[in-house]
């Protein structure tokens, strides 16, 4: 009886220290996943404010538009840029940061061949004006969706917004690697400021269970506004990312000048090494981006929520 009772004492025993480790490890995983959203959200806001001050929407849509109407002599690109349909679409002395696909295959029919009061557009006066394009590559591809079209303008213009839609995808694809650099070196210099090492951030919510706690209820308010950032956090500052990553006793960031605290800068190289590795987690970290965090933290905080599963009757 006695090696019975010891025997079901050290299986409860075993059982909540299971169960205590696996809570304490999930309360670690929620507010590292808290540190990555909110930074997440501030390099987001950093990014959109240098993509504003230097027009990066706007100049690589140039780019793409001046690359696909490349010419000789006649810069079919400007007058695209300077047709009504365009021009109007964007303040007055700008580019604008987005065309859509009608307006493009219009104003371009109208740089090639304008209609007059007394001659309309038609897929004969487009063909000739195409027919006289210097350089070929442009020239072939206009004149084989003029070709194909079948002597319709509607299906000729069709076309020639695919081909835009086309291009464009390609355009995304140069912003997004252009956003992603530039959201990795803000959030490198984010961390930096902030000391937000993941390293260290670990390894005070693994000691101080008070503050992993209060990490998590943090956590929780901030799933229950379902929202992963509020309206205003393109313009995000770094003093608002920095209140918030303290707020509520949340993990230590910032520097400290007293060389026990934790936030104190590193001496030694393996000190060293761990900051700058830390460091570095965390801004890989953030090129997830803050709606890929929220969405995680979401779940996590459910499954916390929803607790044991409750056992199977025999």
């Amino acid at each position: 009886m006695a090696f019975g009772s010891k025997f079901l004492a050290k299986a409860v025993f075993r059982s909540v220290e299971v169960r205590v480790f696996g809570s304490q490890v999930l309360e670690v995983v929620v507010g590292l996943i808290l540190i990555y959203l909110i930074l997440s959200i501030g390099c987001s806001g950093i990014k959109e404010l240098i993509a504003g001050a230097f027009s990066l929407r706007s100049k690589t849509l140039e780019a793409a538009v001046r690359n696909m109407l490349k010419n000789g002599a006649t810069d079919y690109a400007t007058k695209v840029f300077d047709h009504p349909l365009i021009a109007s679409s964007a303040p007055e002395g700008k580019k604008p940061s987005y065309i859509a696909a009608r307006s493009f295959a219009q104003a371009l029919f109208d740089a090639l061949a304008p209609a007059t009061p007394t001659q309309p557009q038609t897929v004969a006066s487009l063909r000739t004006a195409i027919a006289g394009i210097p350089e070929p590559r442009l020239r072939d591809t206009l004149l084989s969706f003029i070709d194909t079209a079948q002597g319709d303008l509607d299906v000729a213009r069709s076309k020639v917004e695919h081909w835009f839609d086309d291009t464009m995808e390609r355009v995304s694809g140069w912003y997004k690697r252009i956003a992603q650099w530039i959201i990795f070196c803000a959030g490198l210099a984010l961390c930096i400021v902030l000391n937000a090492d993941t390293v260290m951030v670990v390894k005070e919510l693994w000691s101080d269970q008070t503050l992993a706690r209060a990490v998590v209820a943090h956590a929780e308010k901030r799933v229950q506004a379902g929202t992963p950032a509020n309206p205003g956090a393109a313009t995000a500052s770094l003093q608002d990312v920095a209140e918030e990553v303290r707020e509520a006793n949340t993990p230590p960031v910032g520097w400290a000048s007293d060389s026990k605290d934790i936030r104190s800068l590193p001496r030694g190289a393996w000190p060293i090494t761990f900051k700058i590795f830390g460091i570095l987690m965390t801004s890989f970290a953030i090129l997830m981006g803050a709606p890929f965090w929220f969405d995680l933290l979401n779940k996590i905080i459910n499954l916390r929520l929803s607790g044991d599963p409750p056992a199977q009757s025999k």
